[in-house]
């Protein structure tokens, strides 16, 4: 990214990483522009822990920018989105046009604090350990392998429902044109 003005105190945005991808951030107010594909990448990538993403909120955070403000790529005019952070009434703003997200100081960290204690992160989170602890132990992951491979092959359930519902239909009509079908 291009070095720009920070949409809410004017100085130079510096490049910086945030959980190894780069961001521009305000060295002033220490809010975060980063594009809206990086934030979408961020929220898969677990570097930061809790406690360094609860240091972080605390130490930037000092609300939320109900002032309409302007991208620091085009200048034009960017939306207030909600942020979905439990307990809080957040917006982040975000271009359109350039496809750019600003987030207010602390703002980041809350999202993805509250990213990571969403119960389905924490299940991802916990499906990649097992999978993690099944590649480390090769008796483990073998004996896993042997049950899969006795499973039953599982069946169509498009074709099985549609040879139900065909039968039942069947059996409705027999039932409805001719009374009690004797078999």
């Amino acid at each position: 990214m291009t070095v720009r003005a920070c949409p809410i105190c004017a100085v130079p945005l510096e490049p910086t990483a945030y959980e190894g991808l780069a961001v521009l951030r305000c060295p002033q107010c220490q809010g975060h522009l980063l594009e809206l594909a990086r934030y979408d990448a961020l929220r898969r990538i677990p570097r930061k822990t809790i406690v360094e993403l609860e240091a972080e909120a605390q130490a930037g955070f000092s609300g939320d920018t109900a002032a309409a403000i302007r991208c620091p790529r085009c200048h034009t005019a960017m939306s207030k989105r909600p942020l979905s952070v439990p307990g809080f009434a957040l917006h982040v703003d975000v271009c359109g046009k350039c496809a750019l997200v600003w987030f207010d100081g602390g703002e980041l960290a809350l999202a993805q604090l509250a990213h990571q204690a969403s119960p389905m992160f924490r299940e991802v989170q916990e499906l990649k350990r097992r999978a993690e602890a099944l590649a480390a132990d090769p008796a483990r992951k073998a004996a896993f392998d042997e049950a899969v491979a006795k499973l039953p092959e599982p069946q169509n359930p498009l074709r099985a429902g549609l040879t139900e519902a065909v039968w039942d239909a069947f059996l409705r009509i027999a039932w409805g044109l001719h009374g009690p079908t004797r078999l």
